[in-house]
């Protein structure tokens, strides 16, 4: 699978990797069944992630970075400048003070709560409609698998960094799917129709899941190593998950919870389901009244979701 980052010692690496996508868009095109390296190689040309949000990652996983840089780097993008402030000034985080600034932003907000809610909004109300997703159902349930998963983080003191952003970048590879090759993602549902899973139905039409796309496109984008894993694993039985106890297991409890409250997840339809019992009682269903229960999470999911997508 080629690099997404320029090798210097490898001054041929780049246009290798233009050319695999160039047959794979053309071989897409023709309605031909790609391999799952192919796939990453013309979905990797579409992007569906901005530069800034690489450049956001990059700044967050080194804490050298002082709040200033990742101001500058919001700065730069005139379009982002403009949804982090309305997105810091919104019901999302109910600051009473005005925020005029992307610096005040990250200094009364937070480093990690700007960082998270910048990547998030580099990608959350992408315009674009098909047949085979819903985006609104999409993205407020990525968005609120997010703020399950970072409720789950600060409960157990762990990947409080990263739980936010694998809940909302975890079906990456379904947005990609739909993006690239979306006549595969409506074969997907026509298929999960017939009463099959769905990773069963991704495996017959694609030869591989969206969770392993999103995985391997994650891993081609050099995003750190836990969230690779968060994307290409969620769907894994939960009980393997538990066993390791990494972020894969904590967006996947998180999106098992959403699910049952009954949300689609943009490609599924709502379907009953009976609450986790770790939500019911114990310290996260504490956290979960703290957090003022599902009702309040919904809210700011529509929060962010009308700032972000303004």
């Amino acid at each position: 699978m080629p690099d997404a980052r320029i090798d210097l010692a490898d001054p041929f690496a780049g246009a290798r990797a233009a050319l695999a996508a160039r047959i794979a868009n053309r071989r897409a095109a023709a309605g031909e069944r790609l391999s799952m390296d192919e796939m990453v190689a013309g979905v990797a040309e579409l992007r569906p992630l901005p530069a800034v949000a690489f450049r956001v990652l990059e700044l967050s996983d080194d804490a050298k970075f002082s709040a200033h840089e990742l101001a500058s780097l919001i700065a730069s993008d005139q379009a982002l400048t403009s949804k982090v402030l309305r997105l810091a000034n919104s019901p999302f985080y109910g600051f009473a003070r005005r925020i005029t600034t992307v610096r005040d932003a990250v200094v009364l907000l937070g480093f990690r709560a700007v960082r998270q809610s910048t990547l998030a909004a580099c990608v959350v109300g992408d315009a674009r409609r098909s047949t085979s997703l819903d985006y609104d159902a999409f993205w407020q349930f990525c968005v609120a698998t997010g703020m399950l998963a970072e409720v789950l983080a600060r409960t157990e003191g762990r990947y409080q960094d990263q739980a936010f952003t694998a809940g909302v970048l975890h079906q990456v590879g379904v947005l990609a799917l739909d993006q690239f090759r979306s006549d595969l993602l409506r074969a997907v549902v026509d298929r999960s129709a017939s009463g099959v899973s769905r990773t069963t139905a991704e495996r017959d039409v694609l030869g591989f899941t969206t969770a392993e796309l999103g995985g391997a496109l994650a891993e081609h984008w050099g995003f750190p190593a836990d969230l690779v894993d968060a994307i290409g694993s969620h769907t894994r039985p939960l009980d393997e998950l538990a066993v390791e106890g990494g972020l894969a297991a904590t967006v996947a409890r998180a999106r098992l919870y959403a699910r049952a409250y009954g949300m689609s997840d943009g490609v599924a339809p709502t379907s009953e389901a009976t609450v986790p019992g770790e939500w019911a009682q114990g310290p996260l269903a504490a956290s979960l009244r703290q957090a003022g229960g599902m009702e309040t999470i919904l809210e700011r999911v529509d929060a962010f979701m009308a700032a972000a997508a303004a």
